[in-house]
């Protein structure tokens, strides 16, 4: 049986994702709305007083433990990173709203880790004892990396 994704159900996943960052971002009484769709780069743009931020959402079904990223015809993950008011909200969408999880990540930081862990999948033999492959696109992140704990529901640091 095939996965969501392969489905045909990953734009909805994805939507929901981002539906979800724009309310819980209302809700904390900030403006924000989603970007005109297929717009480069940023999926939310969010206000408070006189600062506006940048988000990309990641979303993730709660059957999978990876989020998971292509990288571009440029090499890049991400497009125009910066290093001020650019975030990614990692989505773990659940069918229980309780069980619902937010990571609000600095892009850069999150780019450095996806390199940083491409480059130790690189350096690790595949199952056969083979060179793993440098043109492999696929990049991704473990929902049980230890250290997206800080992150979880830290909203704030959008204005920090």
């Amino acid at each position: 049986m095939p996965g969501k994704i392969k489905s045909g159900q990953g734009t909805l996943i994805g939507n929901a994702g981002e539906y979800y960052v724009v309310a819980e971002l209302l809700k904390r009484g900030i403006v924000a709305s989603l970007t005109p769709r297929n717009t480069p780069a940023f999926d939310v743009l969010a206000t408070k007083g006189d600062k506006t931020v940048r988000i990309r959402v990641k979303t993730k079904s709660e059957e999978y433990d990876i989020w998971q990223w292509a990288v571009g015809k440029s090499g890049n993950i991400f497009r125009d990173i910066s290093d001020f008011g650019d975030f990614t909200i990692l989505v773990n969408l659940a069918q229980s709203n309780r069980d619902l999880a937010f990571y609000v990540v600095p892009t850069a930081k999150l780019d450095s880790w996806l390199q940083a862990d491409f480059a130790r999948w690189l350096a690790t033999p595949g199952k056969r004892g083979q060179q793993r492959s440098s043109k492999n696109p696929k990049r991704t992140l473990s929902f049980k990396k230890a250290v997206l704990v800080q992150y979880r529901d830290n909203w704030d640091q959008l204005w920090d």
